[in-house]
Protein backbone atom coordinates (compact mmCIF):
# COMPACT_ATOMS: atom_id res chain seq x y z
CA UNK A 1 0.00 0.00 0.00
CA UNK A 2 1.50 3.02 -1.15
CA UNK A 3 1.58 5.68 1.92
CA UNK A 4 0.59 9.28 2.25
CA UNK A 5 4.37 10.20 2.43
CA UNK A 6 5.32 8.18 -0.24
CA UNK A 7 2.42 10.26 -2.75
CA UNK A 8 3.30 13.35 -1.54
CA UNK A 9 7.25 12.43 -2.86
CA UNK A 10 6.23 11.45 -6.14
CA UNK A 11 3.90 14.62 -6.54
CA UNK A 12 7.24 16.65 -5.30
CA UNK A 13 9.07 14.57 -8.21
CA UNK A 14 6.71 15.95 -10.56
CA UNK A 15 6.12 19.24 -9.90
CA UNK A 16 10.38 19.59 -10.17
CA UNK A 17 10.49 17.62 -13.21
CA UNK A 18 8.31 20.12 -15.02
CA UNK A 19 10.30 23.25 -13.79
CA UNK A 20 13.12 21.52 -15.81
CA UNK A 21 11.65 22.58 -18.99
CA UNK A 22 9.96 25.99 -17.77
CA UNK A 23 11.10 28.69 -19.63
CA UNK A 24 10.14 32.42 -18.71
CA UNK A 25 7.36 34.14 -20.77
CA UNK A 26 8.83 38.11 -20.74
CA UNK A 27 11.92 39.87 -19.70
CA UNK A 28 11.68 42.62 -16.81
CA UNK A 29 14.00 44.30 -15.09
CA UNK A 30 13.64 47.38 -12.71
CA UNK A 31 15.90 49.08 -10.27
CA UNK A 32 14.79 51.09 -7.15
CA UNK A 33 17.31 51.95 -4.27
CA UNK A 34 18.91 48.80 -2.78
CA UNK A 35 16.75 46.52 -4.67
CA UNK A 36 16.35 44.71 -7.87
CA UNK A 37 13.04 43.57 -9.39
CA UNK A 38 13.31 41.14 -12.28
CA UNK A 39 11.35 38.26 -13.92
CA UNK A 40 13.55 34.60 -13.46
CA UNK A 41 15.04 33.65 -16.20
CA UNK A 42 16.70 30.23 -15.15
CA UNK A 43 15.92 27.43 -13.21
CA UNK A 44 18.04 28.18 -10.22
CA UNK A 45 16.50 31.99 -9.76
CA UNK A 46 13.12 29.51 -9.55
CA UNK A 47 14.37 27.08 -6.70
CA UNK A 48 15.31 30.97 -5.02
CA UNK A 49 12.02 31.70 -5.22
CA UNK A 50 10.82 28.56 -3.95
CA UNK A 51 13.60 28.24 -0.96
CA UNK A 52 12.01 31.69 0.39
CA UNK A 53 8.41 30.76 -0.02
CA UNK A 54 8.92 27.69 2.06
CA UNK A 55 10.56 30.61 4.62
CA UNK A 56 8.05 32.69 4.57
CA UNK A 57 4.74 30.35 4.13
CA UNK A 58 6.03 26.77 6.05
CA UNK A 59 8.25 27.84 8.35
CA UNK A 60 6.90 31.04 9.49
CA UNK A 61 3.03 30.61 8.88
CA UNK A 62 2.83 27.10 9.54
CA UNK A 63 5.07 25.84 11.62
CA UNK A 64 6.94 23.26 9.72
CA UNK A 65 9.80 22.65 7.48
CA UNK A 66 9.64 20.53 4.40
CA UNK A 67 12.38 17.66 3.49
CA UNK A 68 13.48 19.88 -0.06
CA UNK A 69 13.00 23.21 1.96
CA UNK A 70 11.16 24.33 -1.01
CA UNK A 71 7.68 25.28 -1.61
CA UNK A 72 6.56 24.37 -4.89
CA UNK A 73 3.07 23.12 -6.02
CA UNK A 74 1.92 22.10 -9.69
CA UNK A 75 1.07 25.42 -10.78
CA UNK A 76 4.47 26.83 -10.93
CA UNK A 77 5.80 25.45 -13.96
CA UNK A 78 3.32 27.17 -16.36
CA UNK A 79 3.83 30.79 -13.88
CA UNK A 80 6.26 33.67 -14.40
CA UNK A 81 7.97 34.52 -10.99
CA UNK A 82 8.48 37.80 -10.32
CA UNK A 83 11.75 37.95 -7.59
CA UNK A 84 13.30 41.08 -5.77
CA UNK A 85 16.64 41.10 -5.09
CA UNK A 86 19.10 42.75 -2.14
CA UNK A 87 22.12 44.26 -4.11
CA UNK A 88 24.00 44.07 -0.91
CA UNK A 89 23.40 40.75 -0.57
CA UNK A 90 22.53 39.08 -3.94
CA UNK A 91 19.00 37.84 -1.52
CA UNK A 92 16.33 37.15 -2.77
CA UNK A 93 13.56 38.95 -0.18
CA UNK A 94 10.82 39.13 -1.95
CA UNK A 95 8.40 36.99 -5.11
CA UNK A 96 5.52 36.25 -6.57
CA UNK A 97 3.86 34.41 -8.84
CA UNK A 98 2.56 35.09 -12.07
CA UNK A 99 -0.53 33.13 -14.12
CA UNK A 100 -1.29 34.53 -17.54
CA UNK A 101 -4.79 33.86 -18.27
CA UNK A 102 -3.36 33.29 -21.89
CA UNK A 103 -1.32 30.50 -21.24
CA UNK A 104 -2.63 29.15 -17.82
CA UNK A 105 -4.51 25.74 -17.90
CA UNK A 106 -5.65 25.94 -14.54
CA UNK A 107 -6.06 28.96 -11.51
CA UNK A 108 -5.58 28.29 -8.04
CA UNK A 109 -8.04 30.39 -7.31
CA UNK A 110 -10.35 28.17 -8.92
CA UNK A 111 -8.94 25.40 -6.04
CA UNK A 112 -10.43 27.36 -3.12
CA UNK A 113 -13.30 29.80 -4.69
CA UNK A 114 -16.30 28.12 -6.89
CA UNK A 115 -15.47 30.38 -9.72
CA UNK A 116 -16.47 28.39 -12.84
CA UNK A 117 -18.73 30.55 -14.46
CA UNK A 118 -16.44 33.59 -13.55
CA UNK A 119 -13.72 32.25 -15.57
CA UNK A 120 -16.02 31.09 -18.11
CA UNK A 121 -17.38 34.48 -18.77
CA UNK A 122 -14.06 36.25 -19.28
CA UNK A 123 -12.96 37.77 -22.33
CA UNK A 124 -10.48 39.69 -21.75
CA UNK A 125 -6.55 38.77 -20.82
CA UNK A 126 -5.93 38.84 -16.87
CA UNK A 127 -3.49 37.86 -14.59
CA UNK A 128 -3.52 35.73 -11.32
CA UNK A 129 -0.86 36.88 -8.40
CA UNK A 130 0.21 33.93 -5.95
CA UNK A 131 2.45 33.22 -3.33
CA UNK A 132 3.61 36.71 -2.86
CA UNK A 133 6.27 37.18 0.11
CA UNK A 134 8.47 39.44 1.36
CA UNK A 135 11.32 38.53 4.08
CA UNK A 136 10.98 39.72 7.22
CA UNK A 137 13.51 42.48 7.29
CA UNK A 138 12.60 43.84 3.93
CA UNK A 139 9.01 44.00 4.74
CA UNK A 140 8.14 47.95 3.87
CA UNK A 141 6.96 50.21 2.10
CA UNK A 142 9.43 50.45 -1.02
CA UNK A 143 9.79 47.08 -1.23
CA UNK A 144 6.15 46.70 -1.48
CA UNK A 145 6.03 49.64 -3.81
CA UNK A 146 8.30 47.99 -6.31
CA UNK A 147 6.17 45.17 -6.43
CA UNK A 148 3.82 47.11 -7.58
CA UNK A 149 6.13 48.58 -10.45
CA UNK A 150 6.44 44.78 -11.07
CA UNK A 151 3.02 44.07 -11.09
CA UNK A 152 1.81 46.95 -13.58
CA UNK A 153 4.66 46.60 -15.74
CA UNK A 154 4.16 42.25 -16.20
CA UNK A 155 0.36 43.68 -16.50
CA UNK A 156 1.07 45.88 -19.00
CA UNK A 157 2.96 43.14 -21.19
CA UNK A 158 0.14 41.12 -21.60
CA UNK A 159 -2.61 44.04 -22.26
CA UNK A 160 -4.31 42.65 -19.41
CA UNK A 161 -7.74 43.76 -18.29
CA UNK A 162 -7.15 42.51 -14.37
CA UNK A 163 -6.10 41.09 -11.81
CA UNK A 164 -7.10 38.20 -9.20
CA UNK A 165 -5.85 35.89 -6.64
CA UNK A 166 -5.47 34.92 -2.75
CA UNK A 167 -4.94 37.47 -0.41
CA UNK A 168 -4.22 35.71 2.91
CA UNK A 169 -4.61 36.83 6.45
CA UNK A 170 -3.21 35.36 9.43
CA UNK A 171 -5.76 34.37 11.28
CA UNK A 172 -7.81 31.19 11.67
CA UNK A 173 -10.64 31.87 14.19
CA UNK A 174 -14.40 32.00 12.26
CA UNK A 175 -15.08 35.31 14.78
CA UNK A 176 -11.56 37.23 13.02
CA UNK A 177 -12.66 35.88 9.43
CA UNK A 178 -16.54 37.33 10.18
CA UNK A 179 -15.27 40.52 12.00
CA UNK A 180 -12.40 41.04 8.84
CA UNK A 181 -15.27 40.33 6.11
CA UNK A 182 -18.09 42.83 7.81
CA UNK A 183 -15.14 45.35 7.85
CA UNK A 184 -14.85 44.95 4.44
CA UNK A 185 -18.03 45.28 4.25
CA UNK A 186 -18.49 48.40 5.71
CA UNK A 187 -15.55 49.99 4.38
CA UNK A 188 -16.99 49.77 0.81
CA UNK A 189 -14.70 46.99 -0.12
CA UNK A 190 -16.61 44.16 -1.32
CA UNK A 191 -17.94 43.59 -4.75
CA UNK A 192 -21.52 42.99 -5.58
CA UNK A 193 -20.48 39.19 -6.55
CA UNK A 194 -19.46 37.33 -3.74
CA UNK A 195 -18.08 34.17 -4.56
CA UNK A 196 -18.45 30.94 -2.09
CA UNK A 197 -15.19 29.11 -0.94
CA UNK A 198 -15.30 25.15 -1.79
CA UNK A 199 -16.34 22.53 1.58
CA UNK A 200 -13.17 21.48 2.21
CA UNK A 201 -12.32 25.30 2.97
CA UNK A 202 -15.44 26.32 5.20
CA UNK A 203 -15.16 27.90 8.42
CA UNK A 204 -17.13 26.56 11.58
CA UNK A 205 -19.00 29.00 13.02
CA UNK A 206 -18.45 31.25 10.74
CA UNK A 207 -22.52 32.02 9.97
CA UNK A 208 -22.89 32.47 13.57
CA UNK A 209 -20.42 35.07 14.06
CA UNK A 210 -21.41 37.27 10.54
CA UNK A 211 -25.18 37.51 12.38
CA UNK A 212 -22.76 38.55 15.80
CA UNK A 213 -21.38 41.56 13.08
CA UNK A 214 -24.77 41.59 11.25
CA UNK A 215 -26.17 45.22 12.98
CA UNK A 216 -22.41 46.73 12.29
CA UNK A 217 -18.66 47.43 14.03
CA UNK A 218 -17.72 49.16 17.08
CA UNK A 219 -15.00 51.68 17.00
CA UNK A 220 -12.97 49.38 18.49
CA UNK A 221 -13.66 46.58 16.53
CA UNK A 222 -13.37 48.74 13.41
CA UNK A 223 -9.79 49.43 14.89
CA UNK A 224 -9.19 45.35 15.74
CA UNK A 225 -10.49 44.05 12.41
CA UNK A 226 -7.70 46.43 10.63
CA UNK A 227 -4.61 45.77 12.55
CA UNK A 228 -5.60 41.73 11.64
CA UNK A 229 -5.20 42.83 8.01
CA UNK A 230 -2.00 43.09 6.18
CA UNK A 231 0.29 45.85 4.54
CA UNK A 232 0.21 43.70 0.96
CA UNK A 233 -3.98 43.21 1.06
CA UNK A 234 -4.14 46.84 2.32
CA UNK A 235 -2.51 48.14 -0.74
CA UNK A 236 -4.61 45.91 -3.21
CA UNK A 237 -7.71 47.66 -2.06
CA UNK A 238 -6.46 50.99 -1.84
CA UNK A 239 -5.31 50.55 -5.37
CA UNK A 240 -8.97 49.66 -6.15
CA UNK A 241 -9.35 45.92 -5.77
CA UNK A 242 -12.35 44.50 -4.25
CA UNK A 243 -13.04 41.32 -1.90
CA UNK A 244 -15.28 39.14 -3.76
CA UNK A 245 -15.22 36.07 -1.74
CA UNK A 246 -16.39 34.77 1.71
CA UNK A 247 -13.40 33.76 3.78
CA UNK A 248 -11.83 30.33 2.88
CA UNK A 249 -10.00 28.73 5.83
CA UNK A 250 -6.45 27.19 4.53
CA UNK A 251 -5.14 24.92 7.53
CA UNK A 252 -1.84 23.91 5.41
CA UNK A 253 -0.89 27.71 6.16
CA UNK A 254 -2.54 28.33 9.44
CA UNK A 255 -4.57 31.35 7.44
CA UNK A 256 -8.27 32.69 5.59
CA UNK A 257 -8.01 33.99 1.96
CA UNK A 258 -10.10 36.02 0.22
CA UNK A 259 -11.05 36.21 -3.57
CA UNK A 260 -9.58 39.83 -4.60
CA UNK A 261 -10.27 41.20 -8.05
CA UNK A 262 -8.86 44.65 -9.30
CA UNK A 263 -10.04 45.76 -12.62
CA UNK A 264 -7.47 47.87 -15.15
CA UNK A 265 -10.21 50.71 -15.72
CA UNK A 266 -10.96 50.78 -11.40
CA UNK A 267 -7.26 51.40 -10.67
CA UNK A 268 -7.46 53.94 -8.01
CA UNK A 269 -5.82 57.12 -10.03
CA UNK A 270 -3.08 58.14 -7.54
CA UNK A 271 -2.12 54.42 -8.16
CA UNK A 272 -2.12 54.49 -11.36
CA UNK A 273 -0.36 57.99 -11.81
CA UNK A 274 2.41 56.50 -9.34
CA UNK A 275 3.32 53.52 -11.51
CA UNK A 276 2.53 54.69 -14.94
CA UNK A 277 -0.44 52.35 -15.57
Amino acid sequence: MVSMIDTMIVKSQIYMARISTWKNKISLRLEFGPYLLKVAETKSEVIQCFRLRHEIFCKEMAGRVTNSGLDFDEYDSSCDHLMIIHRSTNEVVGTYRMNYSGTAFKFYTHSEFEISQWLDDQNEPFIELGRACIHSEHRRGAVISLLWRGIVEYMKSFEADKLIGCSSVKVTDSRSAALIFSYFQLTGATNDEIFFPREKYHMKDYLFWMMVFSRGLSPNQMEEAEEKIPSLLKSYIKAGAKVCSYPALDMDFNCIDFMTVLKRSELDEKYAKKFNA
